[in-house]
Parts: C-alpha cells; sequence; structure tokens
C-alpha cells in the first residue's frame, strides 16, 4: 500500500469516526431534549391537521392555500371562543367540583365495596398493593394527570400552537430544509416517504378527530340521561381519551365507573353497560370504517408502543405514541421493506 492509499484509508476512517461521533452526539441530545422533540411532533400533527381542511377548501375553491388556511384559522378560533362561551365555565366548574369530591367519590364507592365478601377482599388488596393513597385512587391522578401534565401547561401548548401555525403556513419551506440533510441523489425517494407519512398522518387524525367527537358526545349524553353527576367533563374526558387507543378508554370510565357507583350502585352498573356498549360500537363498527380509510395499526404495535413511550417519556410519550408509531411504521415499509427486501406486497401503507 503506497503513501497515496494509506492516506484515503486514514481519511475514510476519520469520516467513520467523525459521523458516528455526530450520530452518537445527536442520540445524546435527543434523549436529554425529548420533551422538545415530542411537543415539536405535536405541532407537527397539529399543523397536519389544520392543513387537512385548508387544502380541501383550496382545492375545492381555487382559493390560494395562505388564504384557505387562514379562513381555517379564523373559523377554529370561533368555534373554540363560541364553545368557550356556552360550554367552558360549565365544564370548568363541574371539573373542579368533580376533582374537589374525588376523596369522598372514592371513599363512598370504598363503603360500598366492603359491604360484600367479594368487594371487601378487592379493597383490602387495593389498600396493601398502594391503589389508594390519602383517600385517592392513585391510578384516577393519573388518569386525570395524562390531561393535565401532556395539554394542561399553557407554555407547552402555546409552544405547540406556534410551531404548528408556522409549520402550516409554509410547510415546503420546512420540508426542503429537512431534505438538504440528505444526499442529493436519494432526496426524491425520501421526500416521496416524508409526503406519504404526512398523508398517512392526516387520515390518522382525521380519523380520530371524528371518533373523538362522536365518542364524546356519546358518552356525555348518555351519562346525562342516566343521571349521573358530572357527565359533561366525563363526556369531554372520554372524548379526548380517545387519541389514546385502548389505555385512553379505560382511563376515561374509571372516573365516571366511581362517580356513578358511589352515588348507587345500580347506576354505576348501567354506567358500565354503557361505556361497554359504546366501545363496542366504536371498536366493531366505527374504527374499521375509519381505519380502512386510514391506515391499520397492529393492536399489539400500538399497546407496545404506549408501554415503551410511557416508560421513557411519561404522559406526554402516551399521547404521541401512536401517531408516532404509524409514521415509523410508514417509514419501515418504505425504507426497508420495499427498498431493502424488496417487497412491495408487504407494505403496510393504506390504500
Amino acid at each position: 500500500m503506497d503513501g497515496s492509499e494509506k492516506k484515503d484509508t486514514v481519511q475514510r476512517a476519520l469520516v467513520y469516526v467523525g459521523v458516528l461521533v455526530s450520530v452518537v452526539i445527536i442520540l445524546v441530545f435527543l434523549w436529554y431534549a425529548v420533551d422538545v422533540v415530542l411537543l415539536a411532533f405535536l405541532g407537527i400533527l397539529l399543523a397536519i391537521l389544520l392543513r387537512a381542511p385548508a387544502d380541501w377548501l383550496a382545492g375545492k375553491t381555487g382559493m390560494r392555500p395562505g388564504l384557505a388556511l387562514a379562513l381555517v384559522g379564523v373559523s377554529v378560533l370561533l368555534v373554540l371562543a363560541s364553545s368557550g362561551v356556552i360550554f367552558g365555565k360549565g365544564v370548568v366548574a363541574e371539573s373542579l367540583k368533580l376533582v374537589d369530591r374525588i376523596p369522598e367519590i372514592v371513599e363512598t364507592a370504598k363503603e360500598r365495596l366492603r359491604q360484600g365478601e367479594l368487594g371487601a377482599r378487592a379493597v383490602d388488596f387495593a389498600e396493601t398493593s398502594g391503589a389508594f393513597s390519602g383517600g385517592e385512587m392513585q391510578f384516577i391522578g393519573r388518569g386525570l394527570g395524562l390531561i393535565g401534565s401532556t395539554f394542561g401547561a399553557l407554555a407547552n401548548i402555546l409552544i405547540v400552537v406556534f410551531f404548528a401555525v408556522f409549520l402550516a403556513a409554509q410547510p415546503r419551506l420546512y420540508l426542503d430544509g429537512f431534505l438538504f440533510l440528505v444526499p442529493k441523489k436519494r432526496r426524491p425517494h425520501i421526500e416521496k416517504v416524508m409526503l406519504e407519512i404526512g398523508r398517512v398522518l392526516r387520515r390518522w387524525l382525521v380519523g380520530q378527530a371524528f371518533l373523538s367527537l362522536v365518542i364524546g358526545v356519546a358518552t356525555g349524553l348518555g351519562l346525562f340521561l342516566l343521571g349521573v353527576p358530572f357527565a359533561l367533563p366525563l363526556g369531554v374526558l372520554a372524548g379526548i381519551m380517545e387519541f389514546v387507543p385502548y389505555i385512553g378508554p379505560f382511563i376515561a370510565a374509571v372516573p365516571a365507573l366511581l362517580v356513578a357507583f358511589a352515588e348507587q350502585p345500580q347506576l354505576g352498573l348501567w354506567t358500565l353497560f354503557l361505556f361497554l356498549g359504546i366501545q363496542s360500537v366504536e371498536s366493531y363498527v366505527l374504527s374499521p370504517l375509519v381505519q380502512h380509510r386510514a391506515v391499520y395499526l397492529p393492536p399489539a404495535v400500538v399497546l407496545f408502543a404506549q408501554v415503551v413511550m410511557g416508560v421513557m417519556v411519561g404522559a406526554l410519550g402516551v399521547a404521541v405514541a401512536t401517531p408516532l408509531a404509524a409514521a415509523l411504521l410508514v417509514a419501515v415499509s418504505m425504507l426497508y421493506v420495499e427498498d431493502v427486501l424488496g417487497d412491495k406486497s408487504a407494505s403496510i401503507r393504506s390504500t
């Protein structure tokens, strides 16, 4: 090996080492800034959700995309403002009352359960295992905390909203900026992958928003007709939790069942039937229709993603686990299954 070959070998080795060090630095940065990264991902989701009606409006009317986006933004603000005026005060007031009454509700539920042998054993086991703490059930606090920690911090909300607005206003600018980091010959294919991820996330978001609205209204109305207290905030909670598949409905059902059971055991039983009925319709009728037009995510994959993200990041990780899993599945399908393995038929992308 002559001097020039040795020099080339050393240079290549230095390049490889430099790339490896850069990757390690980036991974370490992402690990310590994971909350910021996930907030940015929430901003991307919100931007996609804003662009969906704007692009539809621009396509139907020939309107400029920027003007269509502005009209959508104004419409969203008007809907939120009107909803806040009509329902906001009632939701906040009932939510605060519900939070204040949680210790009383839990104690009442425990007393009713102790009236039966099986219920008494269940309460004793729960207290021994630490499920009850200071008169409050920890898992209820965690369930309500999931909403508060993910969406309740005003600073995080503002970051997500502003990031989403800027991204929705000029998506091409940021996409091109990302593509500059990719080798030139790979840019067209990576762009195709990014656009496909955006398409899948858009369909998933629109579908979940529809399911959230239906489940929230059905739950709130059903609880109201049954005479369950705090039907309005419990319905809102059920609608929001629909964005967290499998785990979310369970979290939403627990406080409703406790409230109903504390009022009357028979009311708790009817409330259980209500949630089972709504979730049956959602699982066997509504979700298949939505998934057919969006993307099918295997339940095991979703649950695994939620558990992993919950352990690593907490509530924020659980909230974004499902759309993040959808994006990763599309990337794996296109970049590995199709490109590396050459198996076009195994693609998980929606049609």
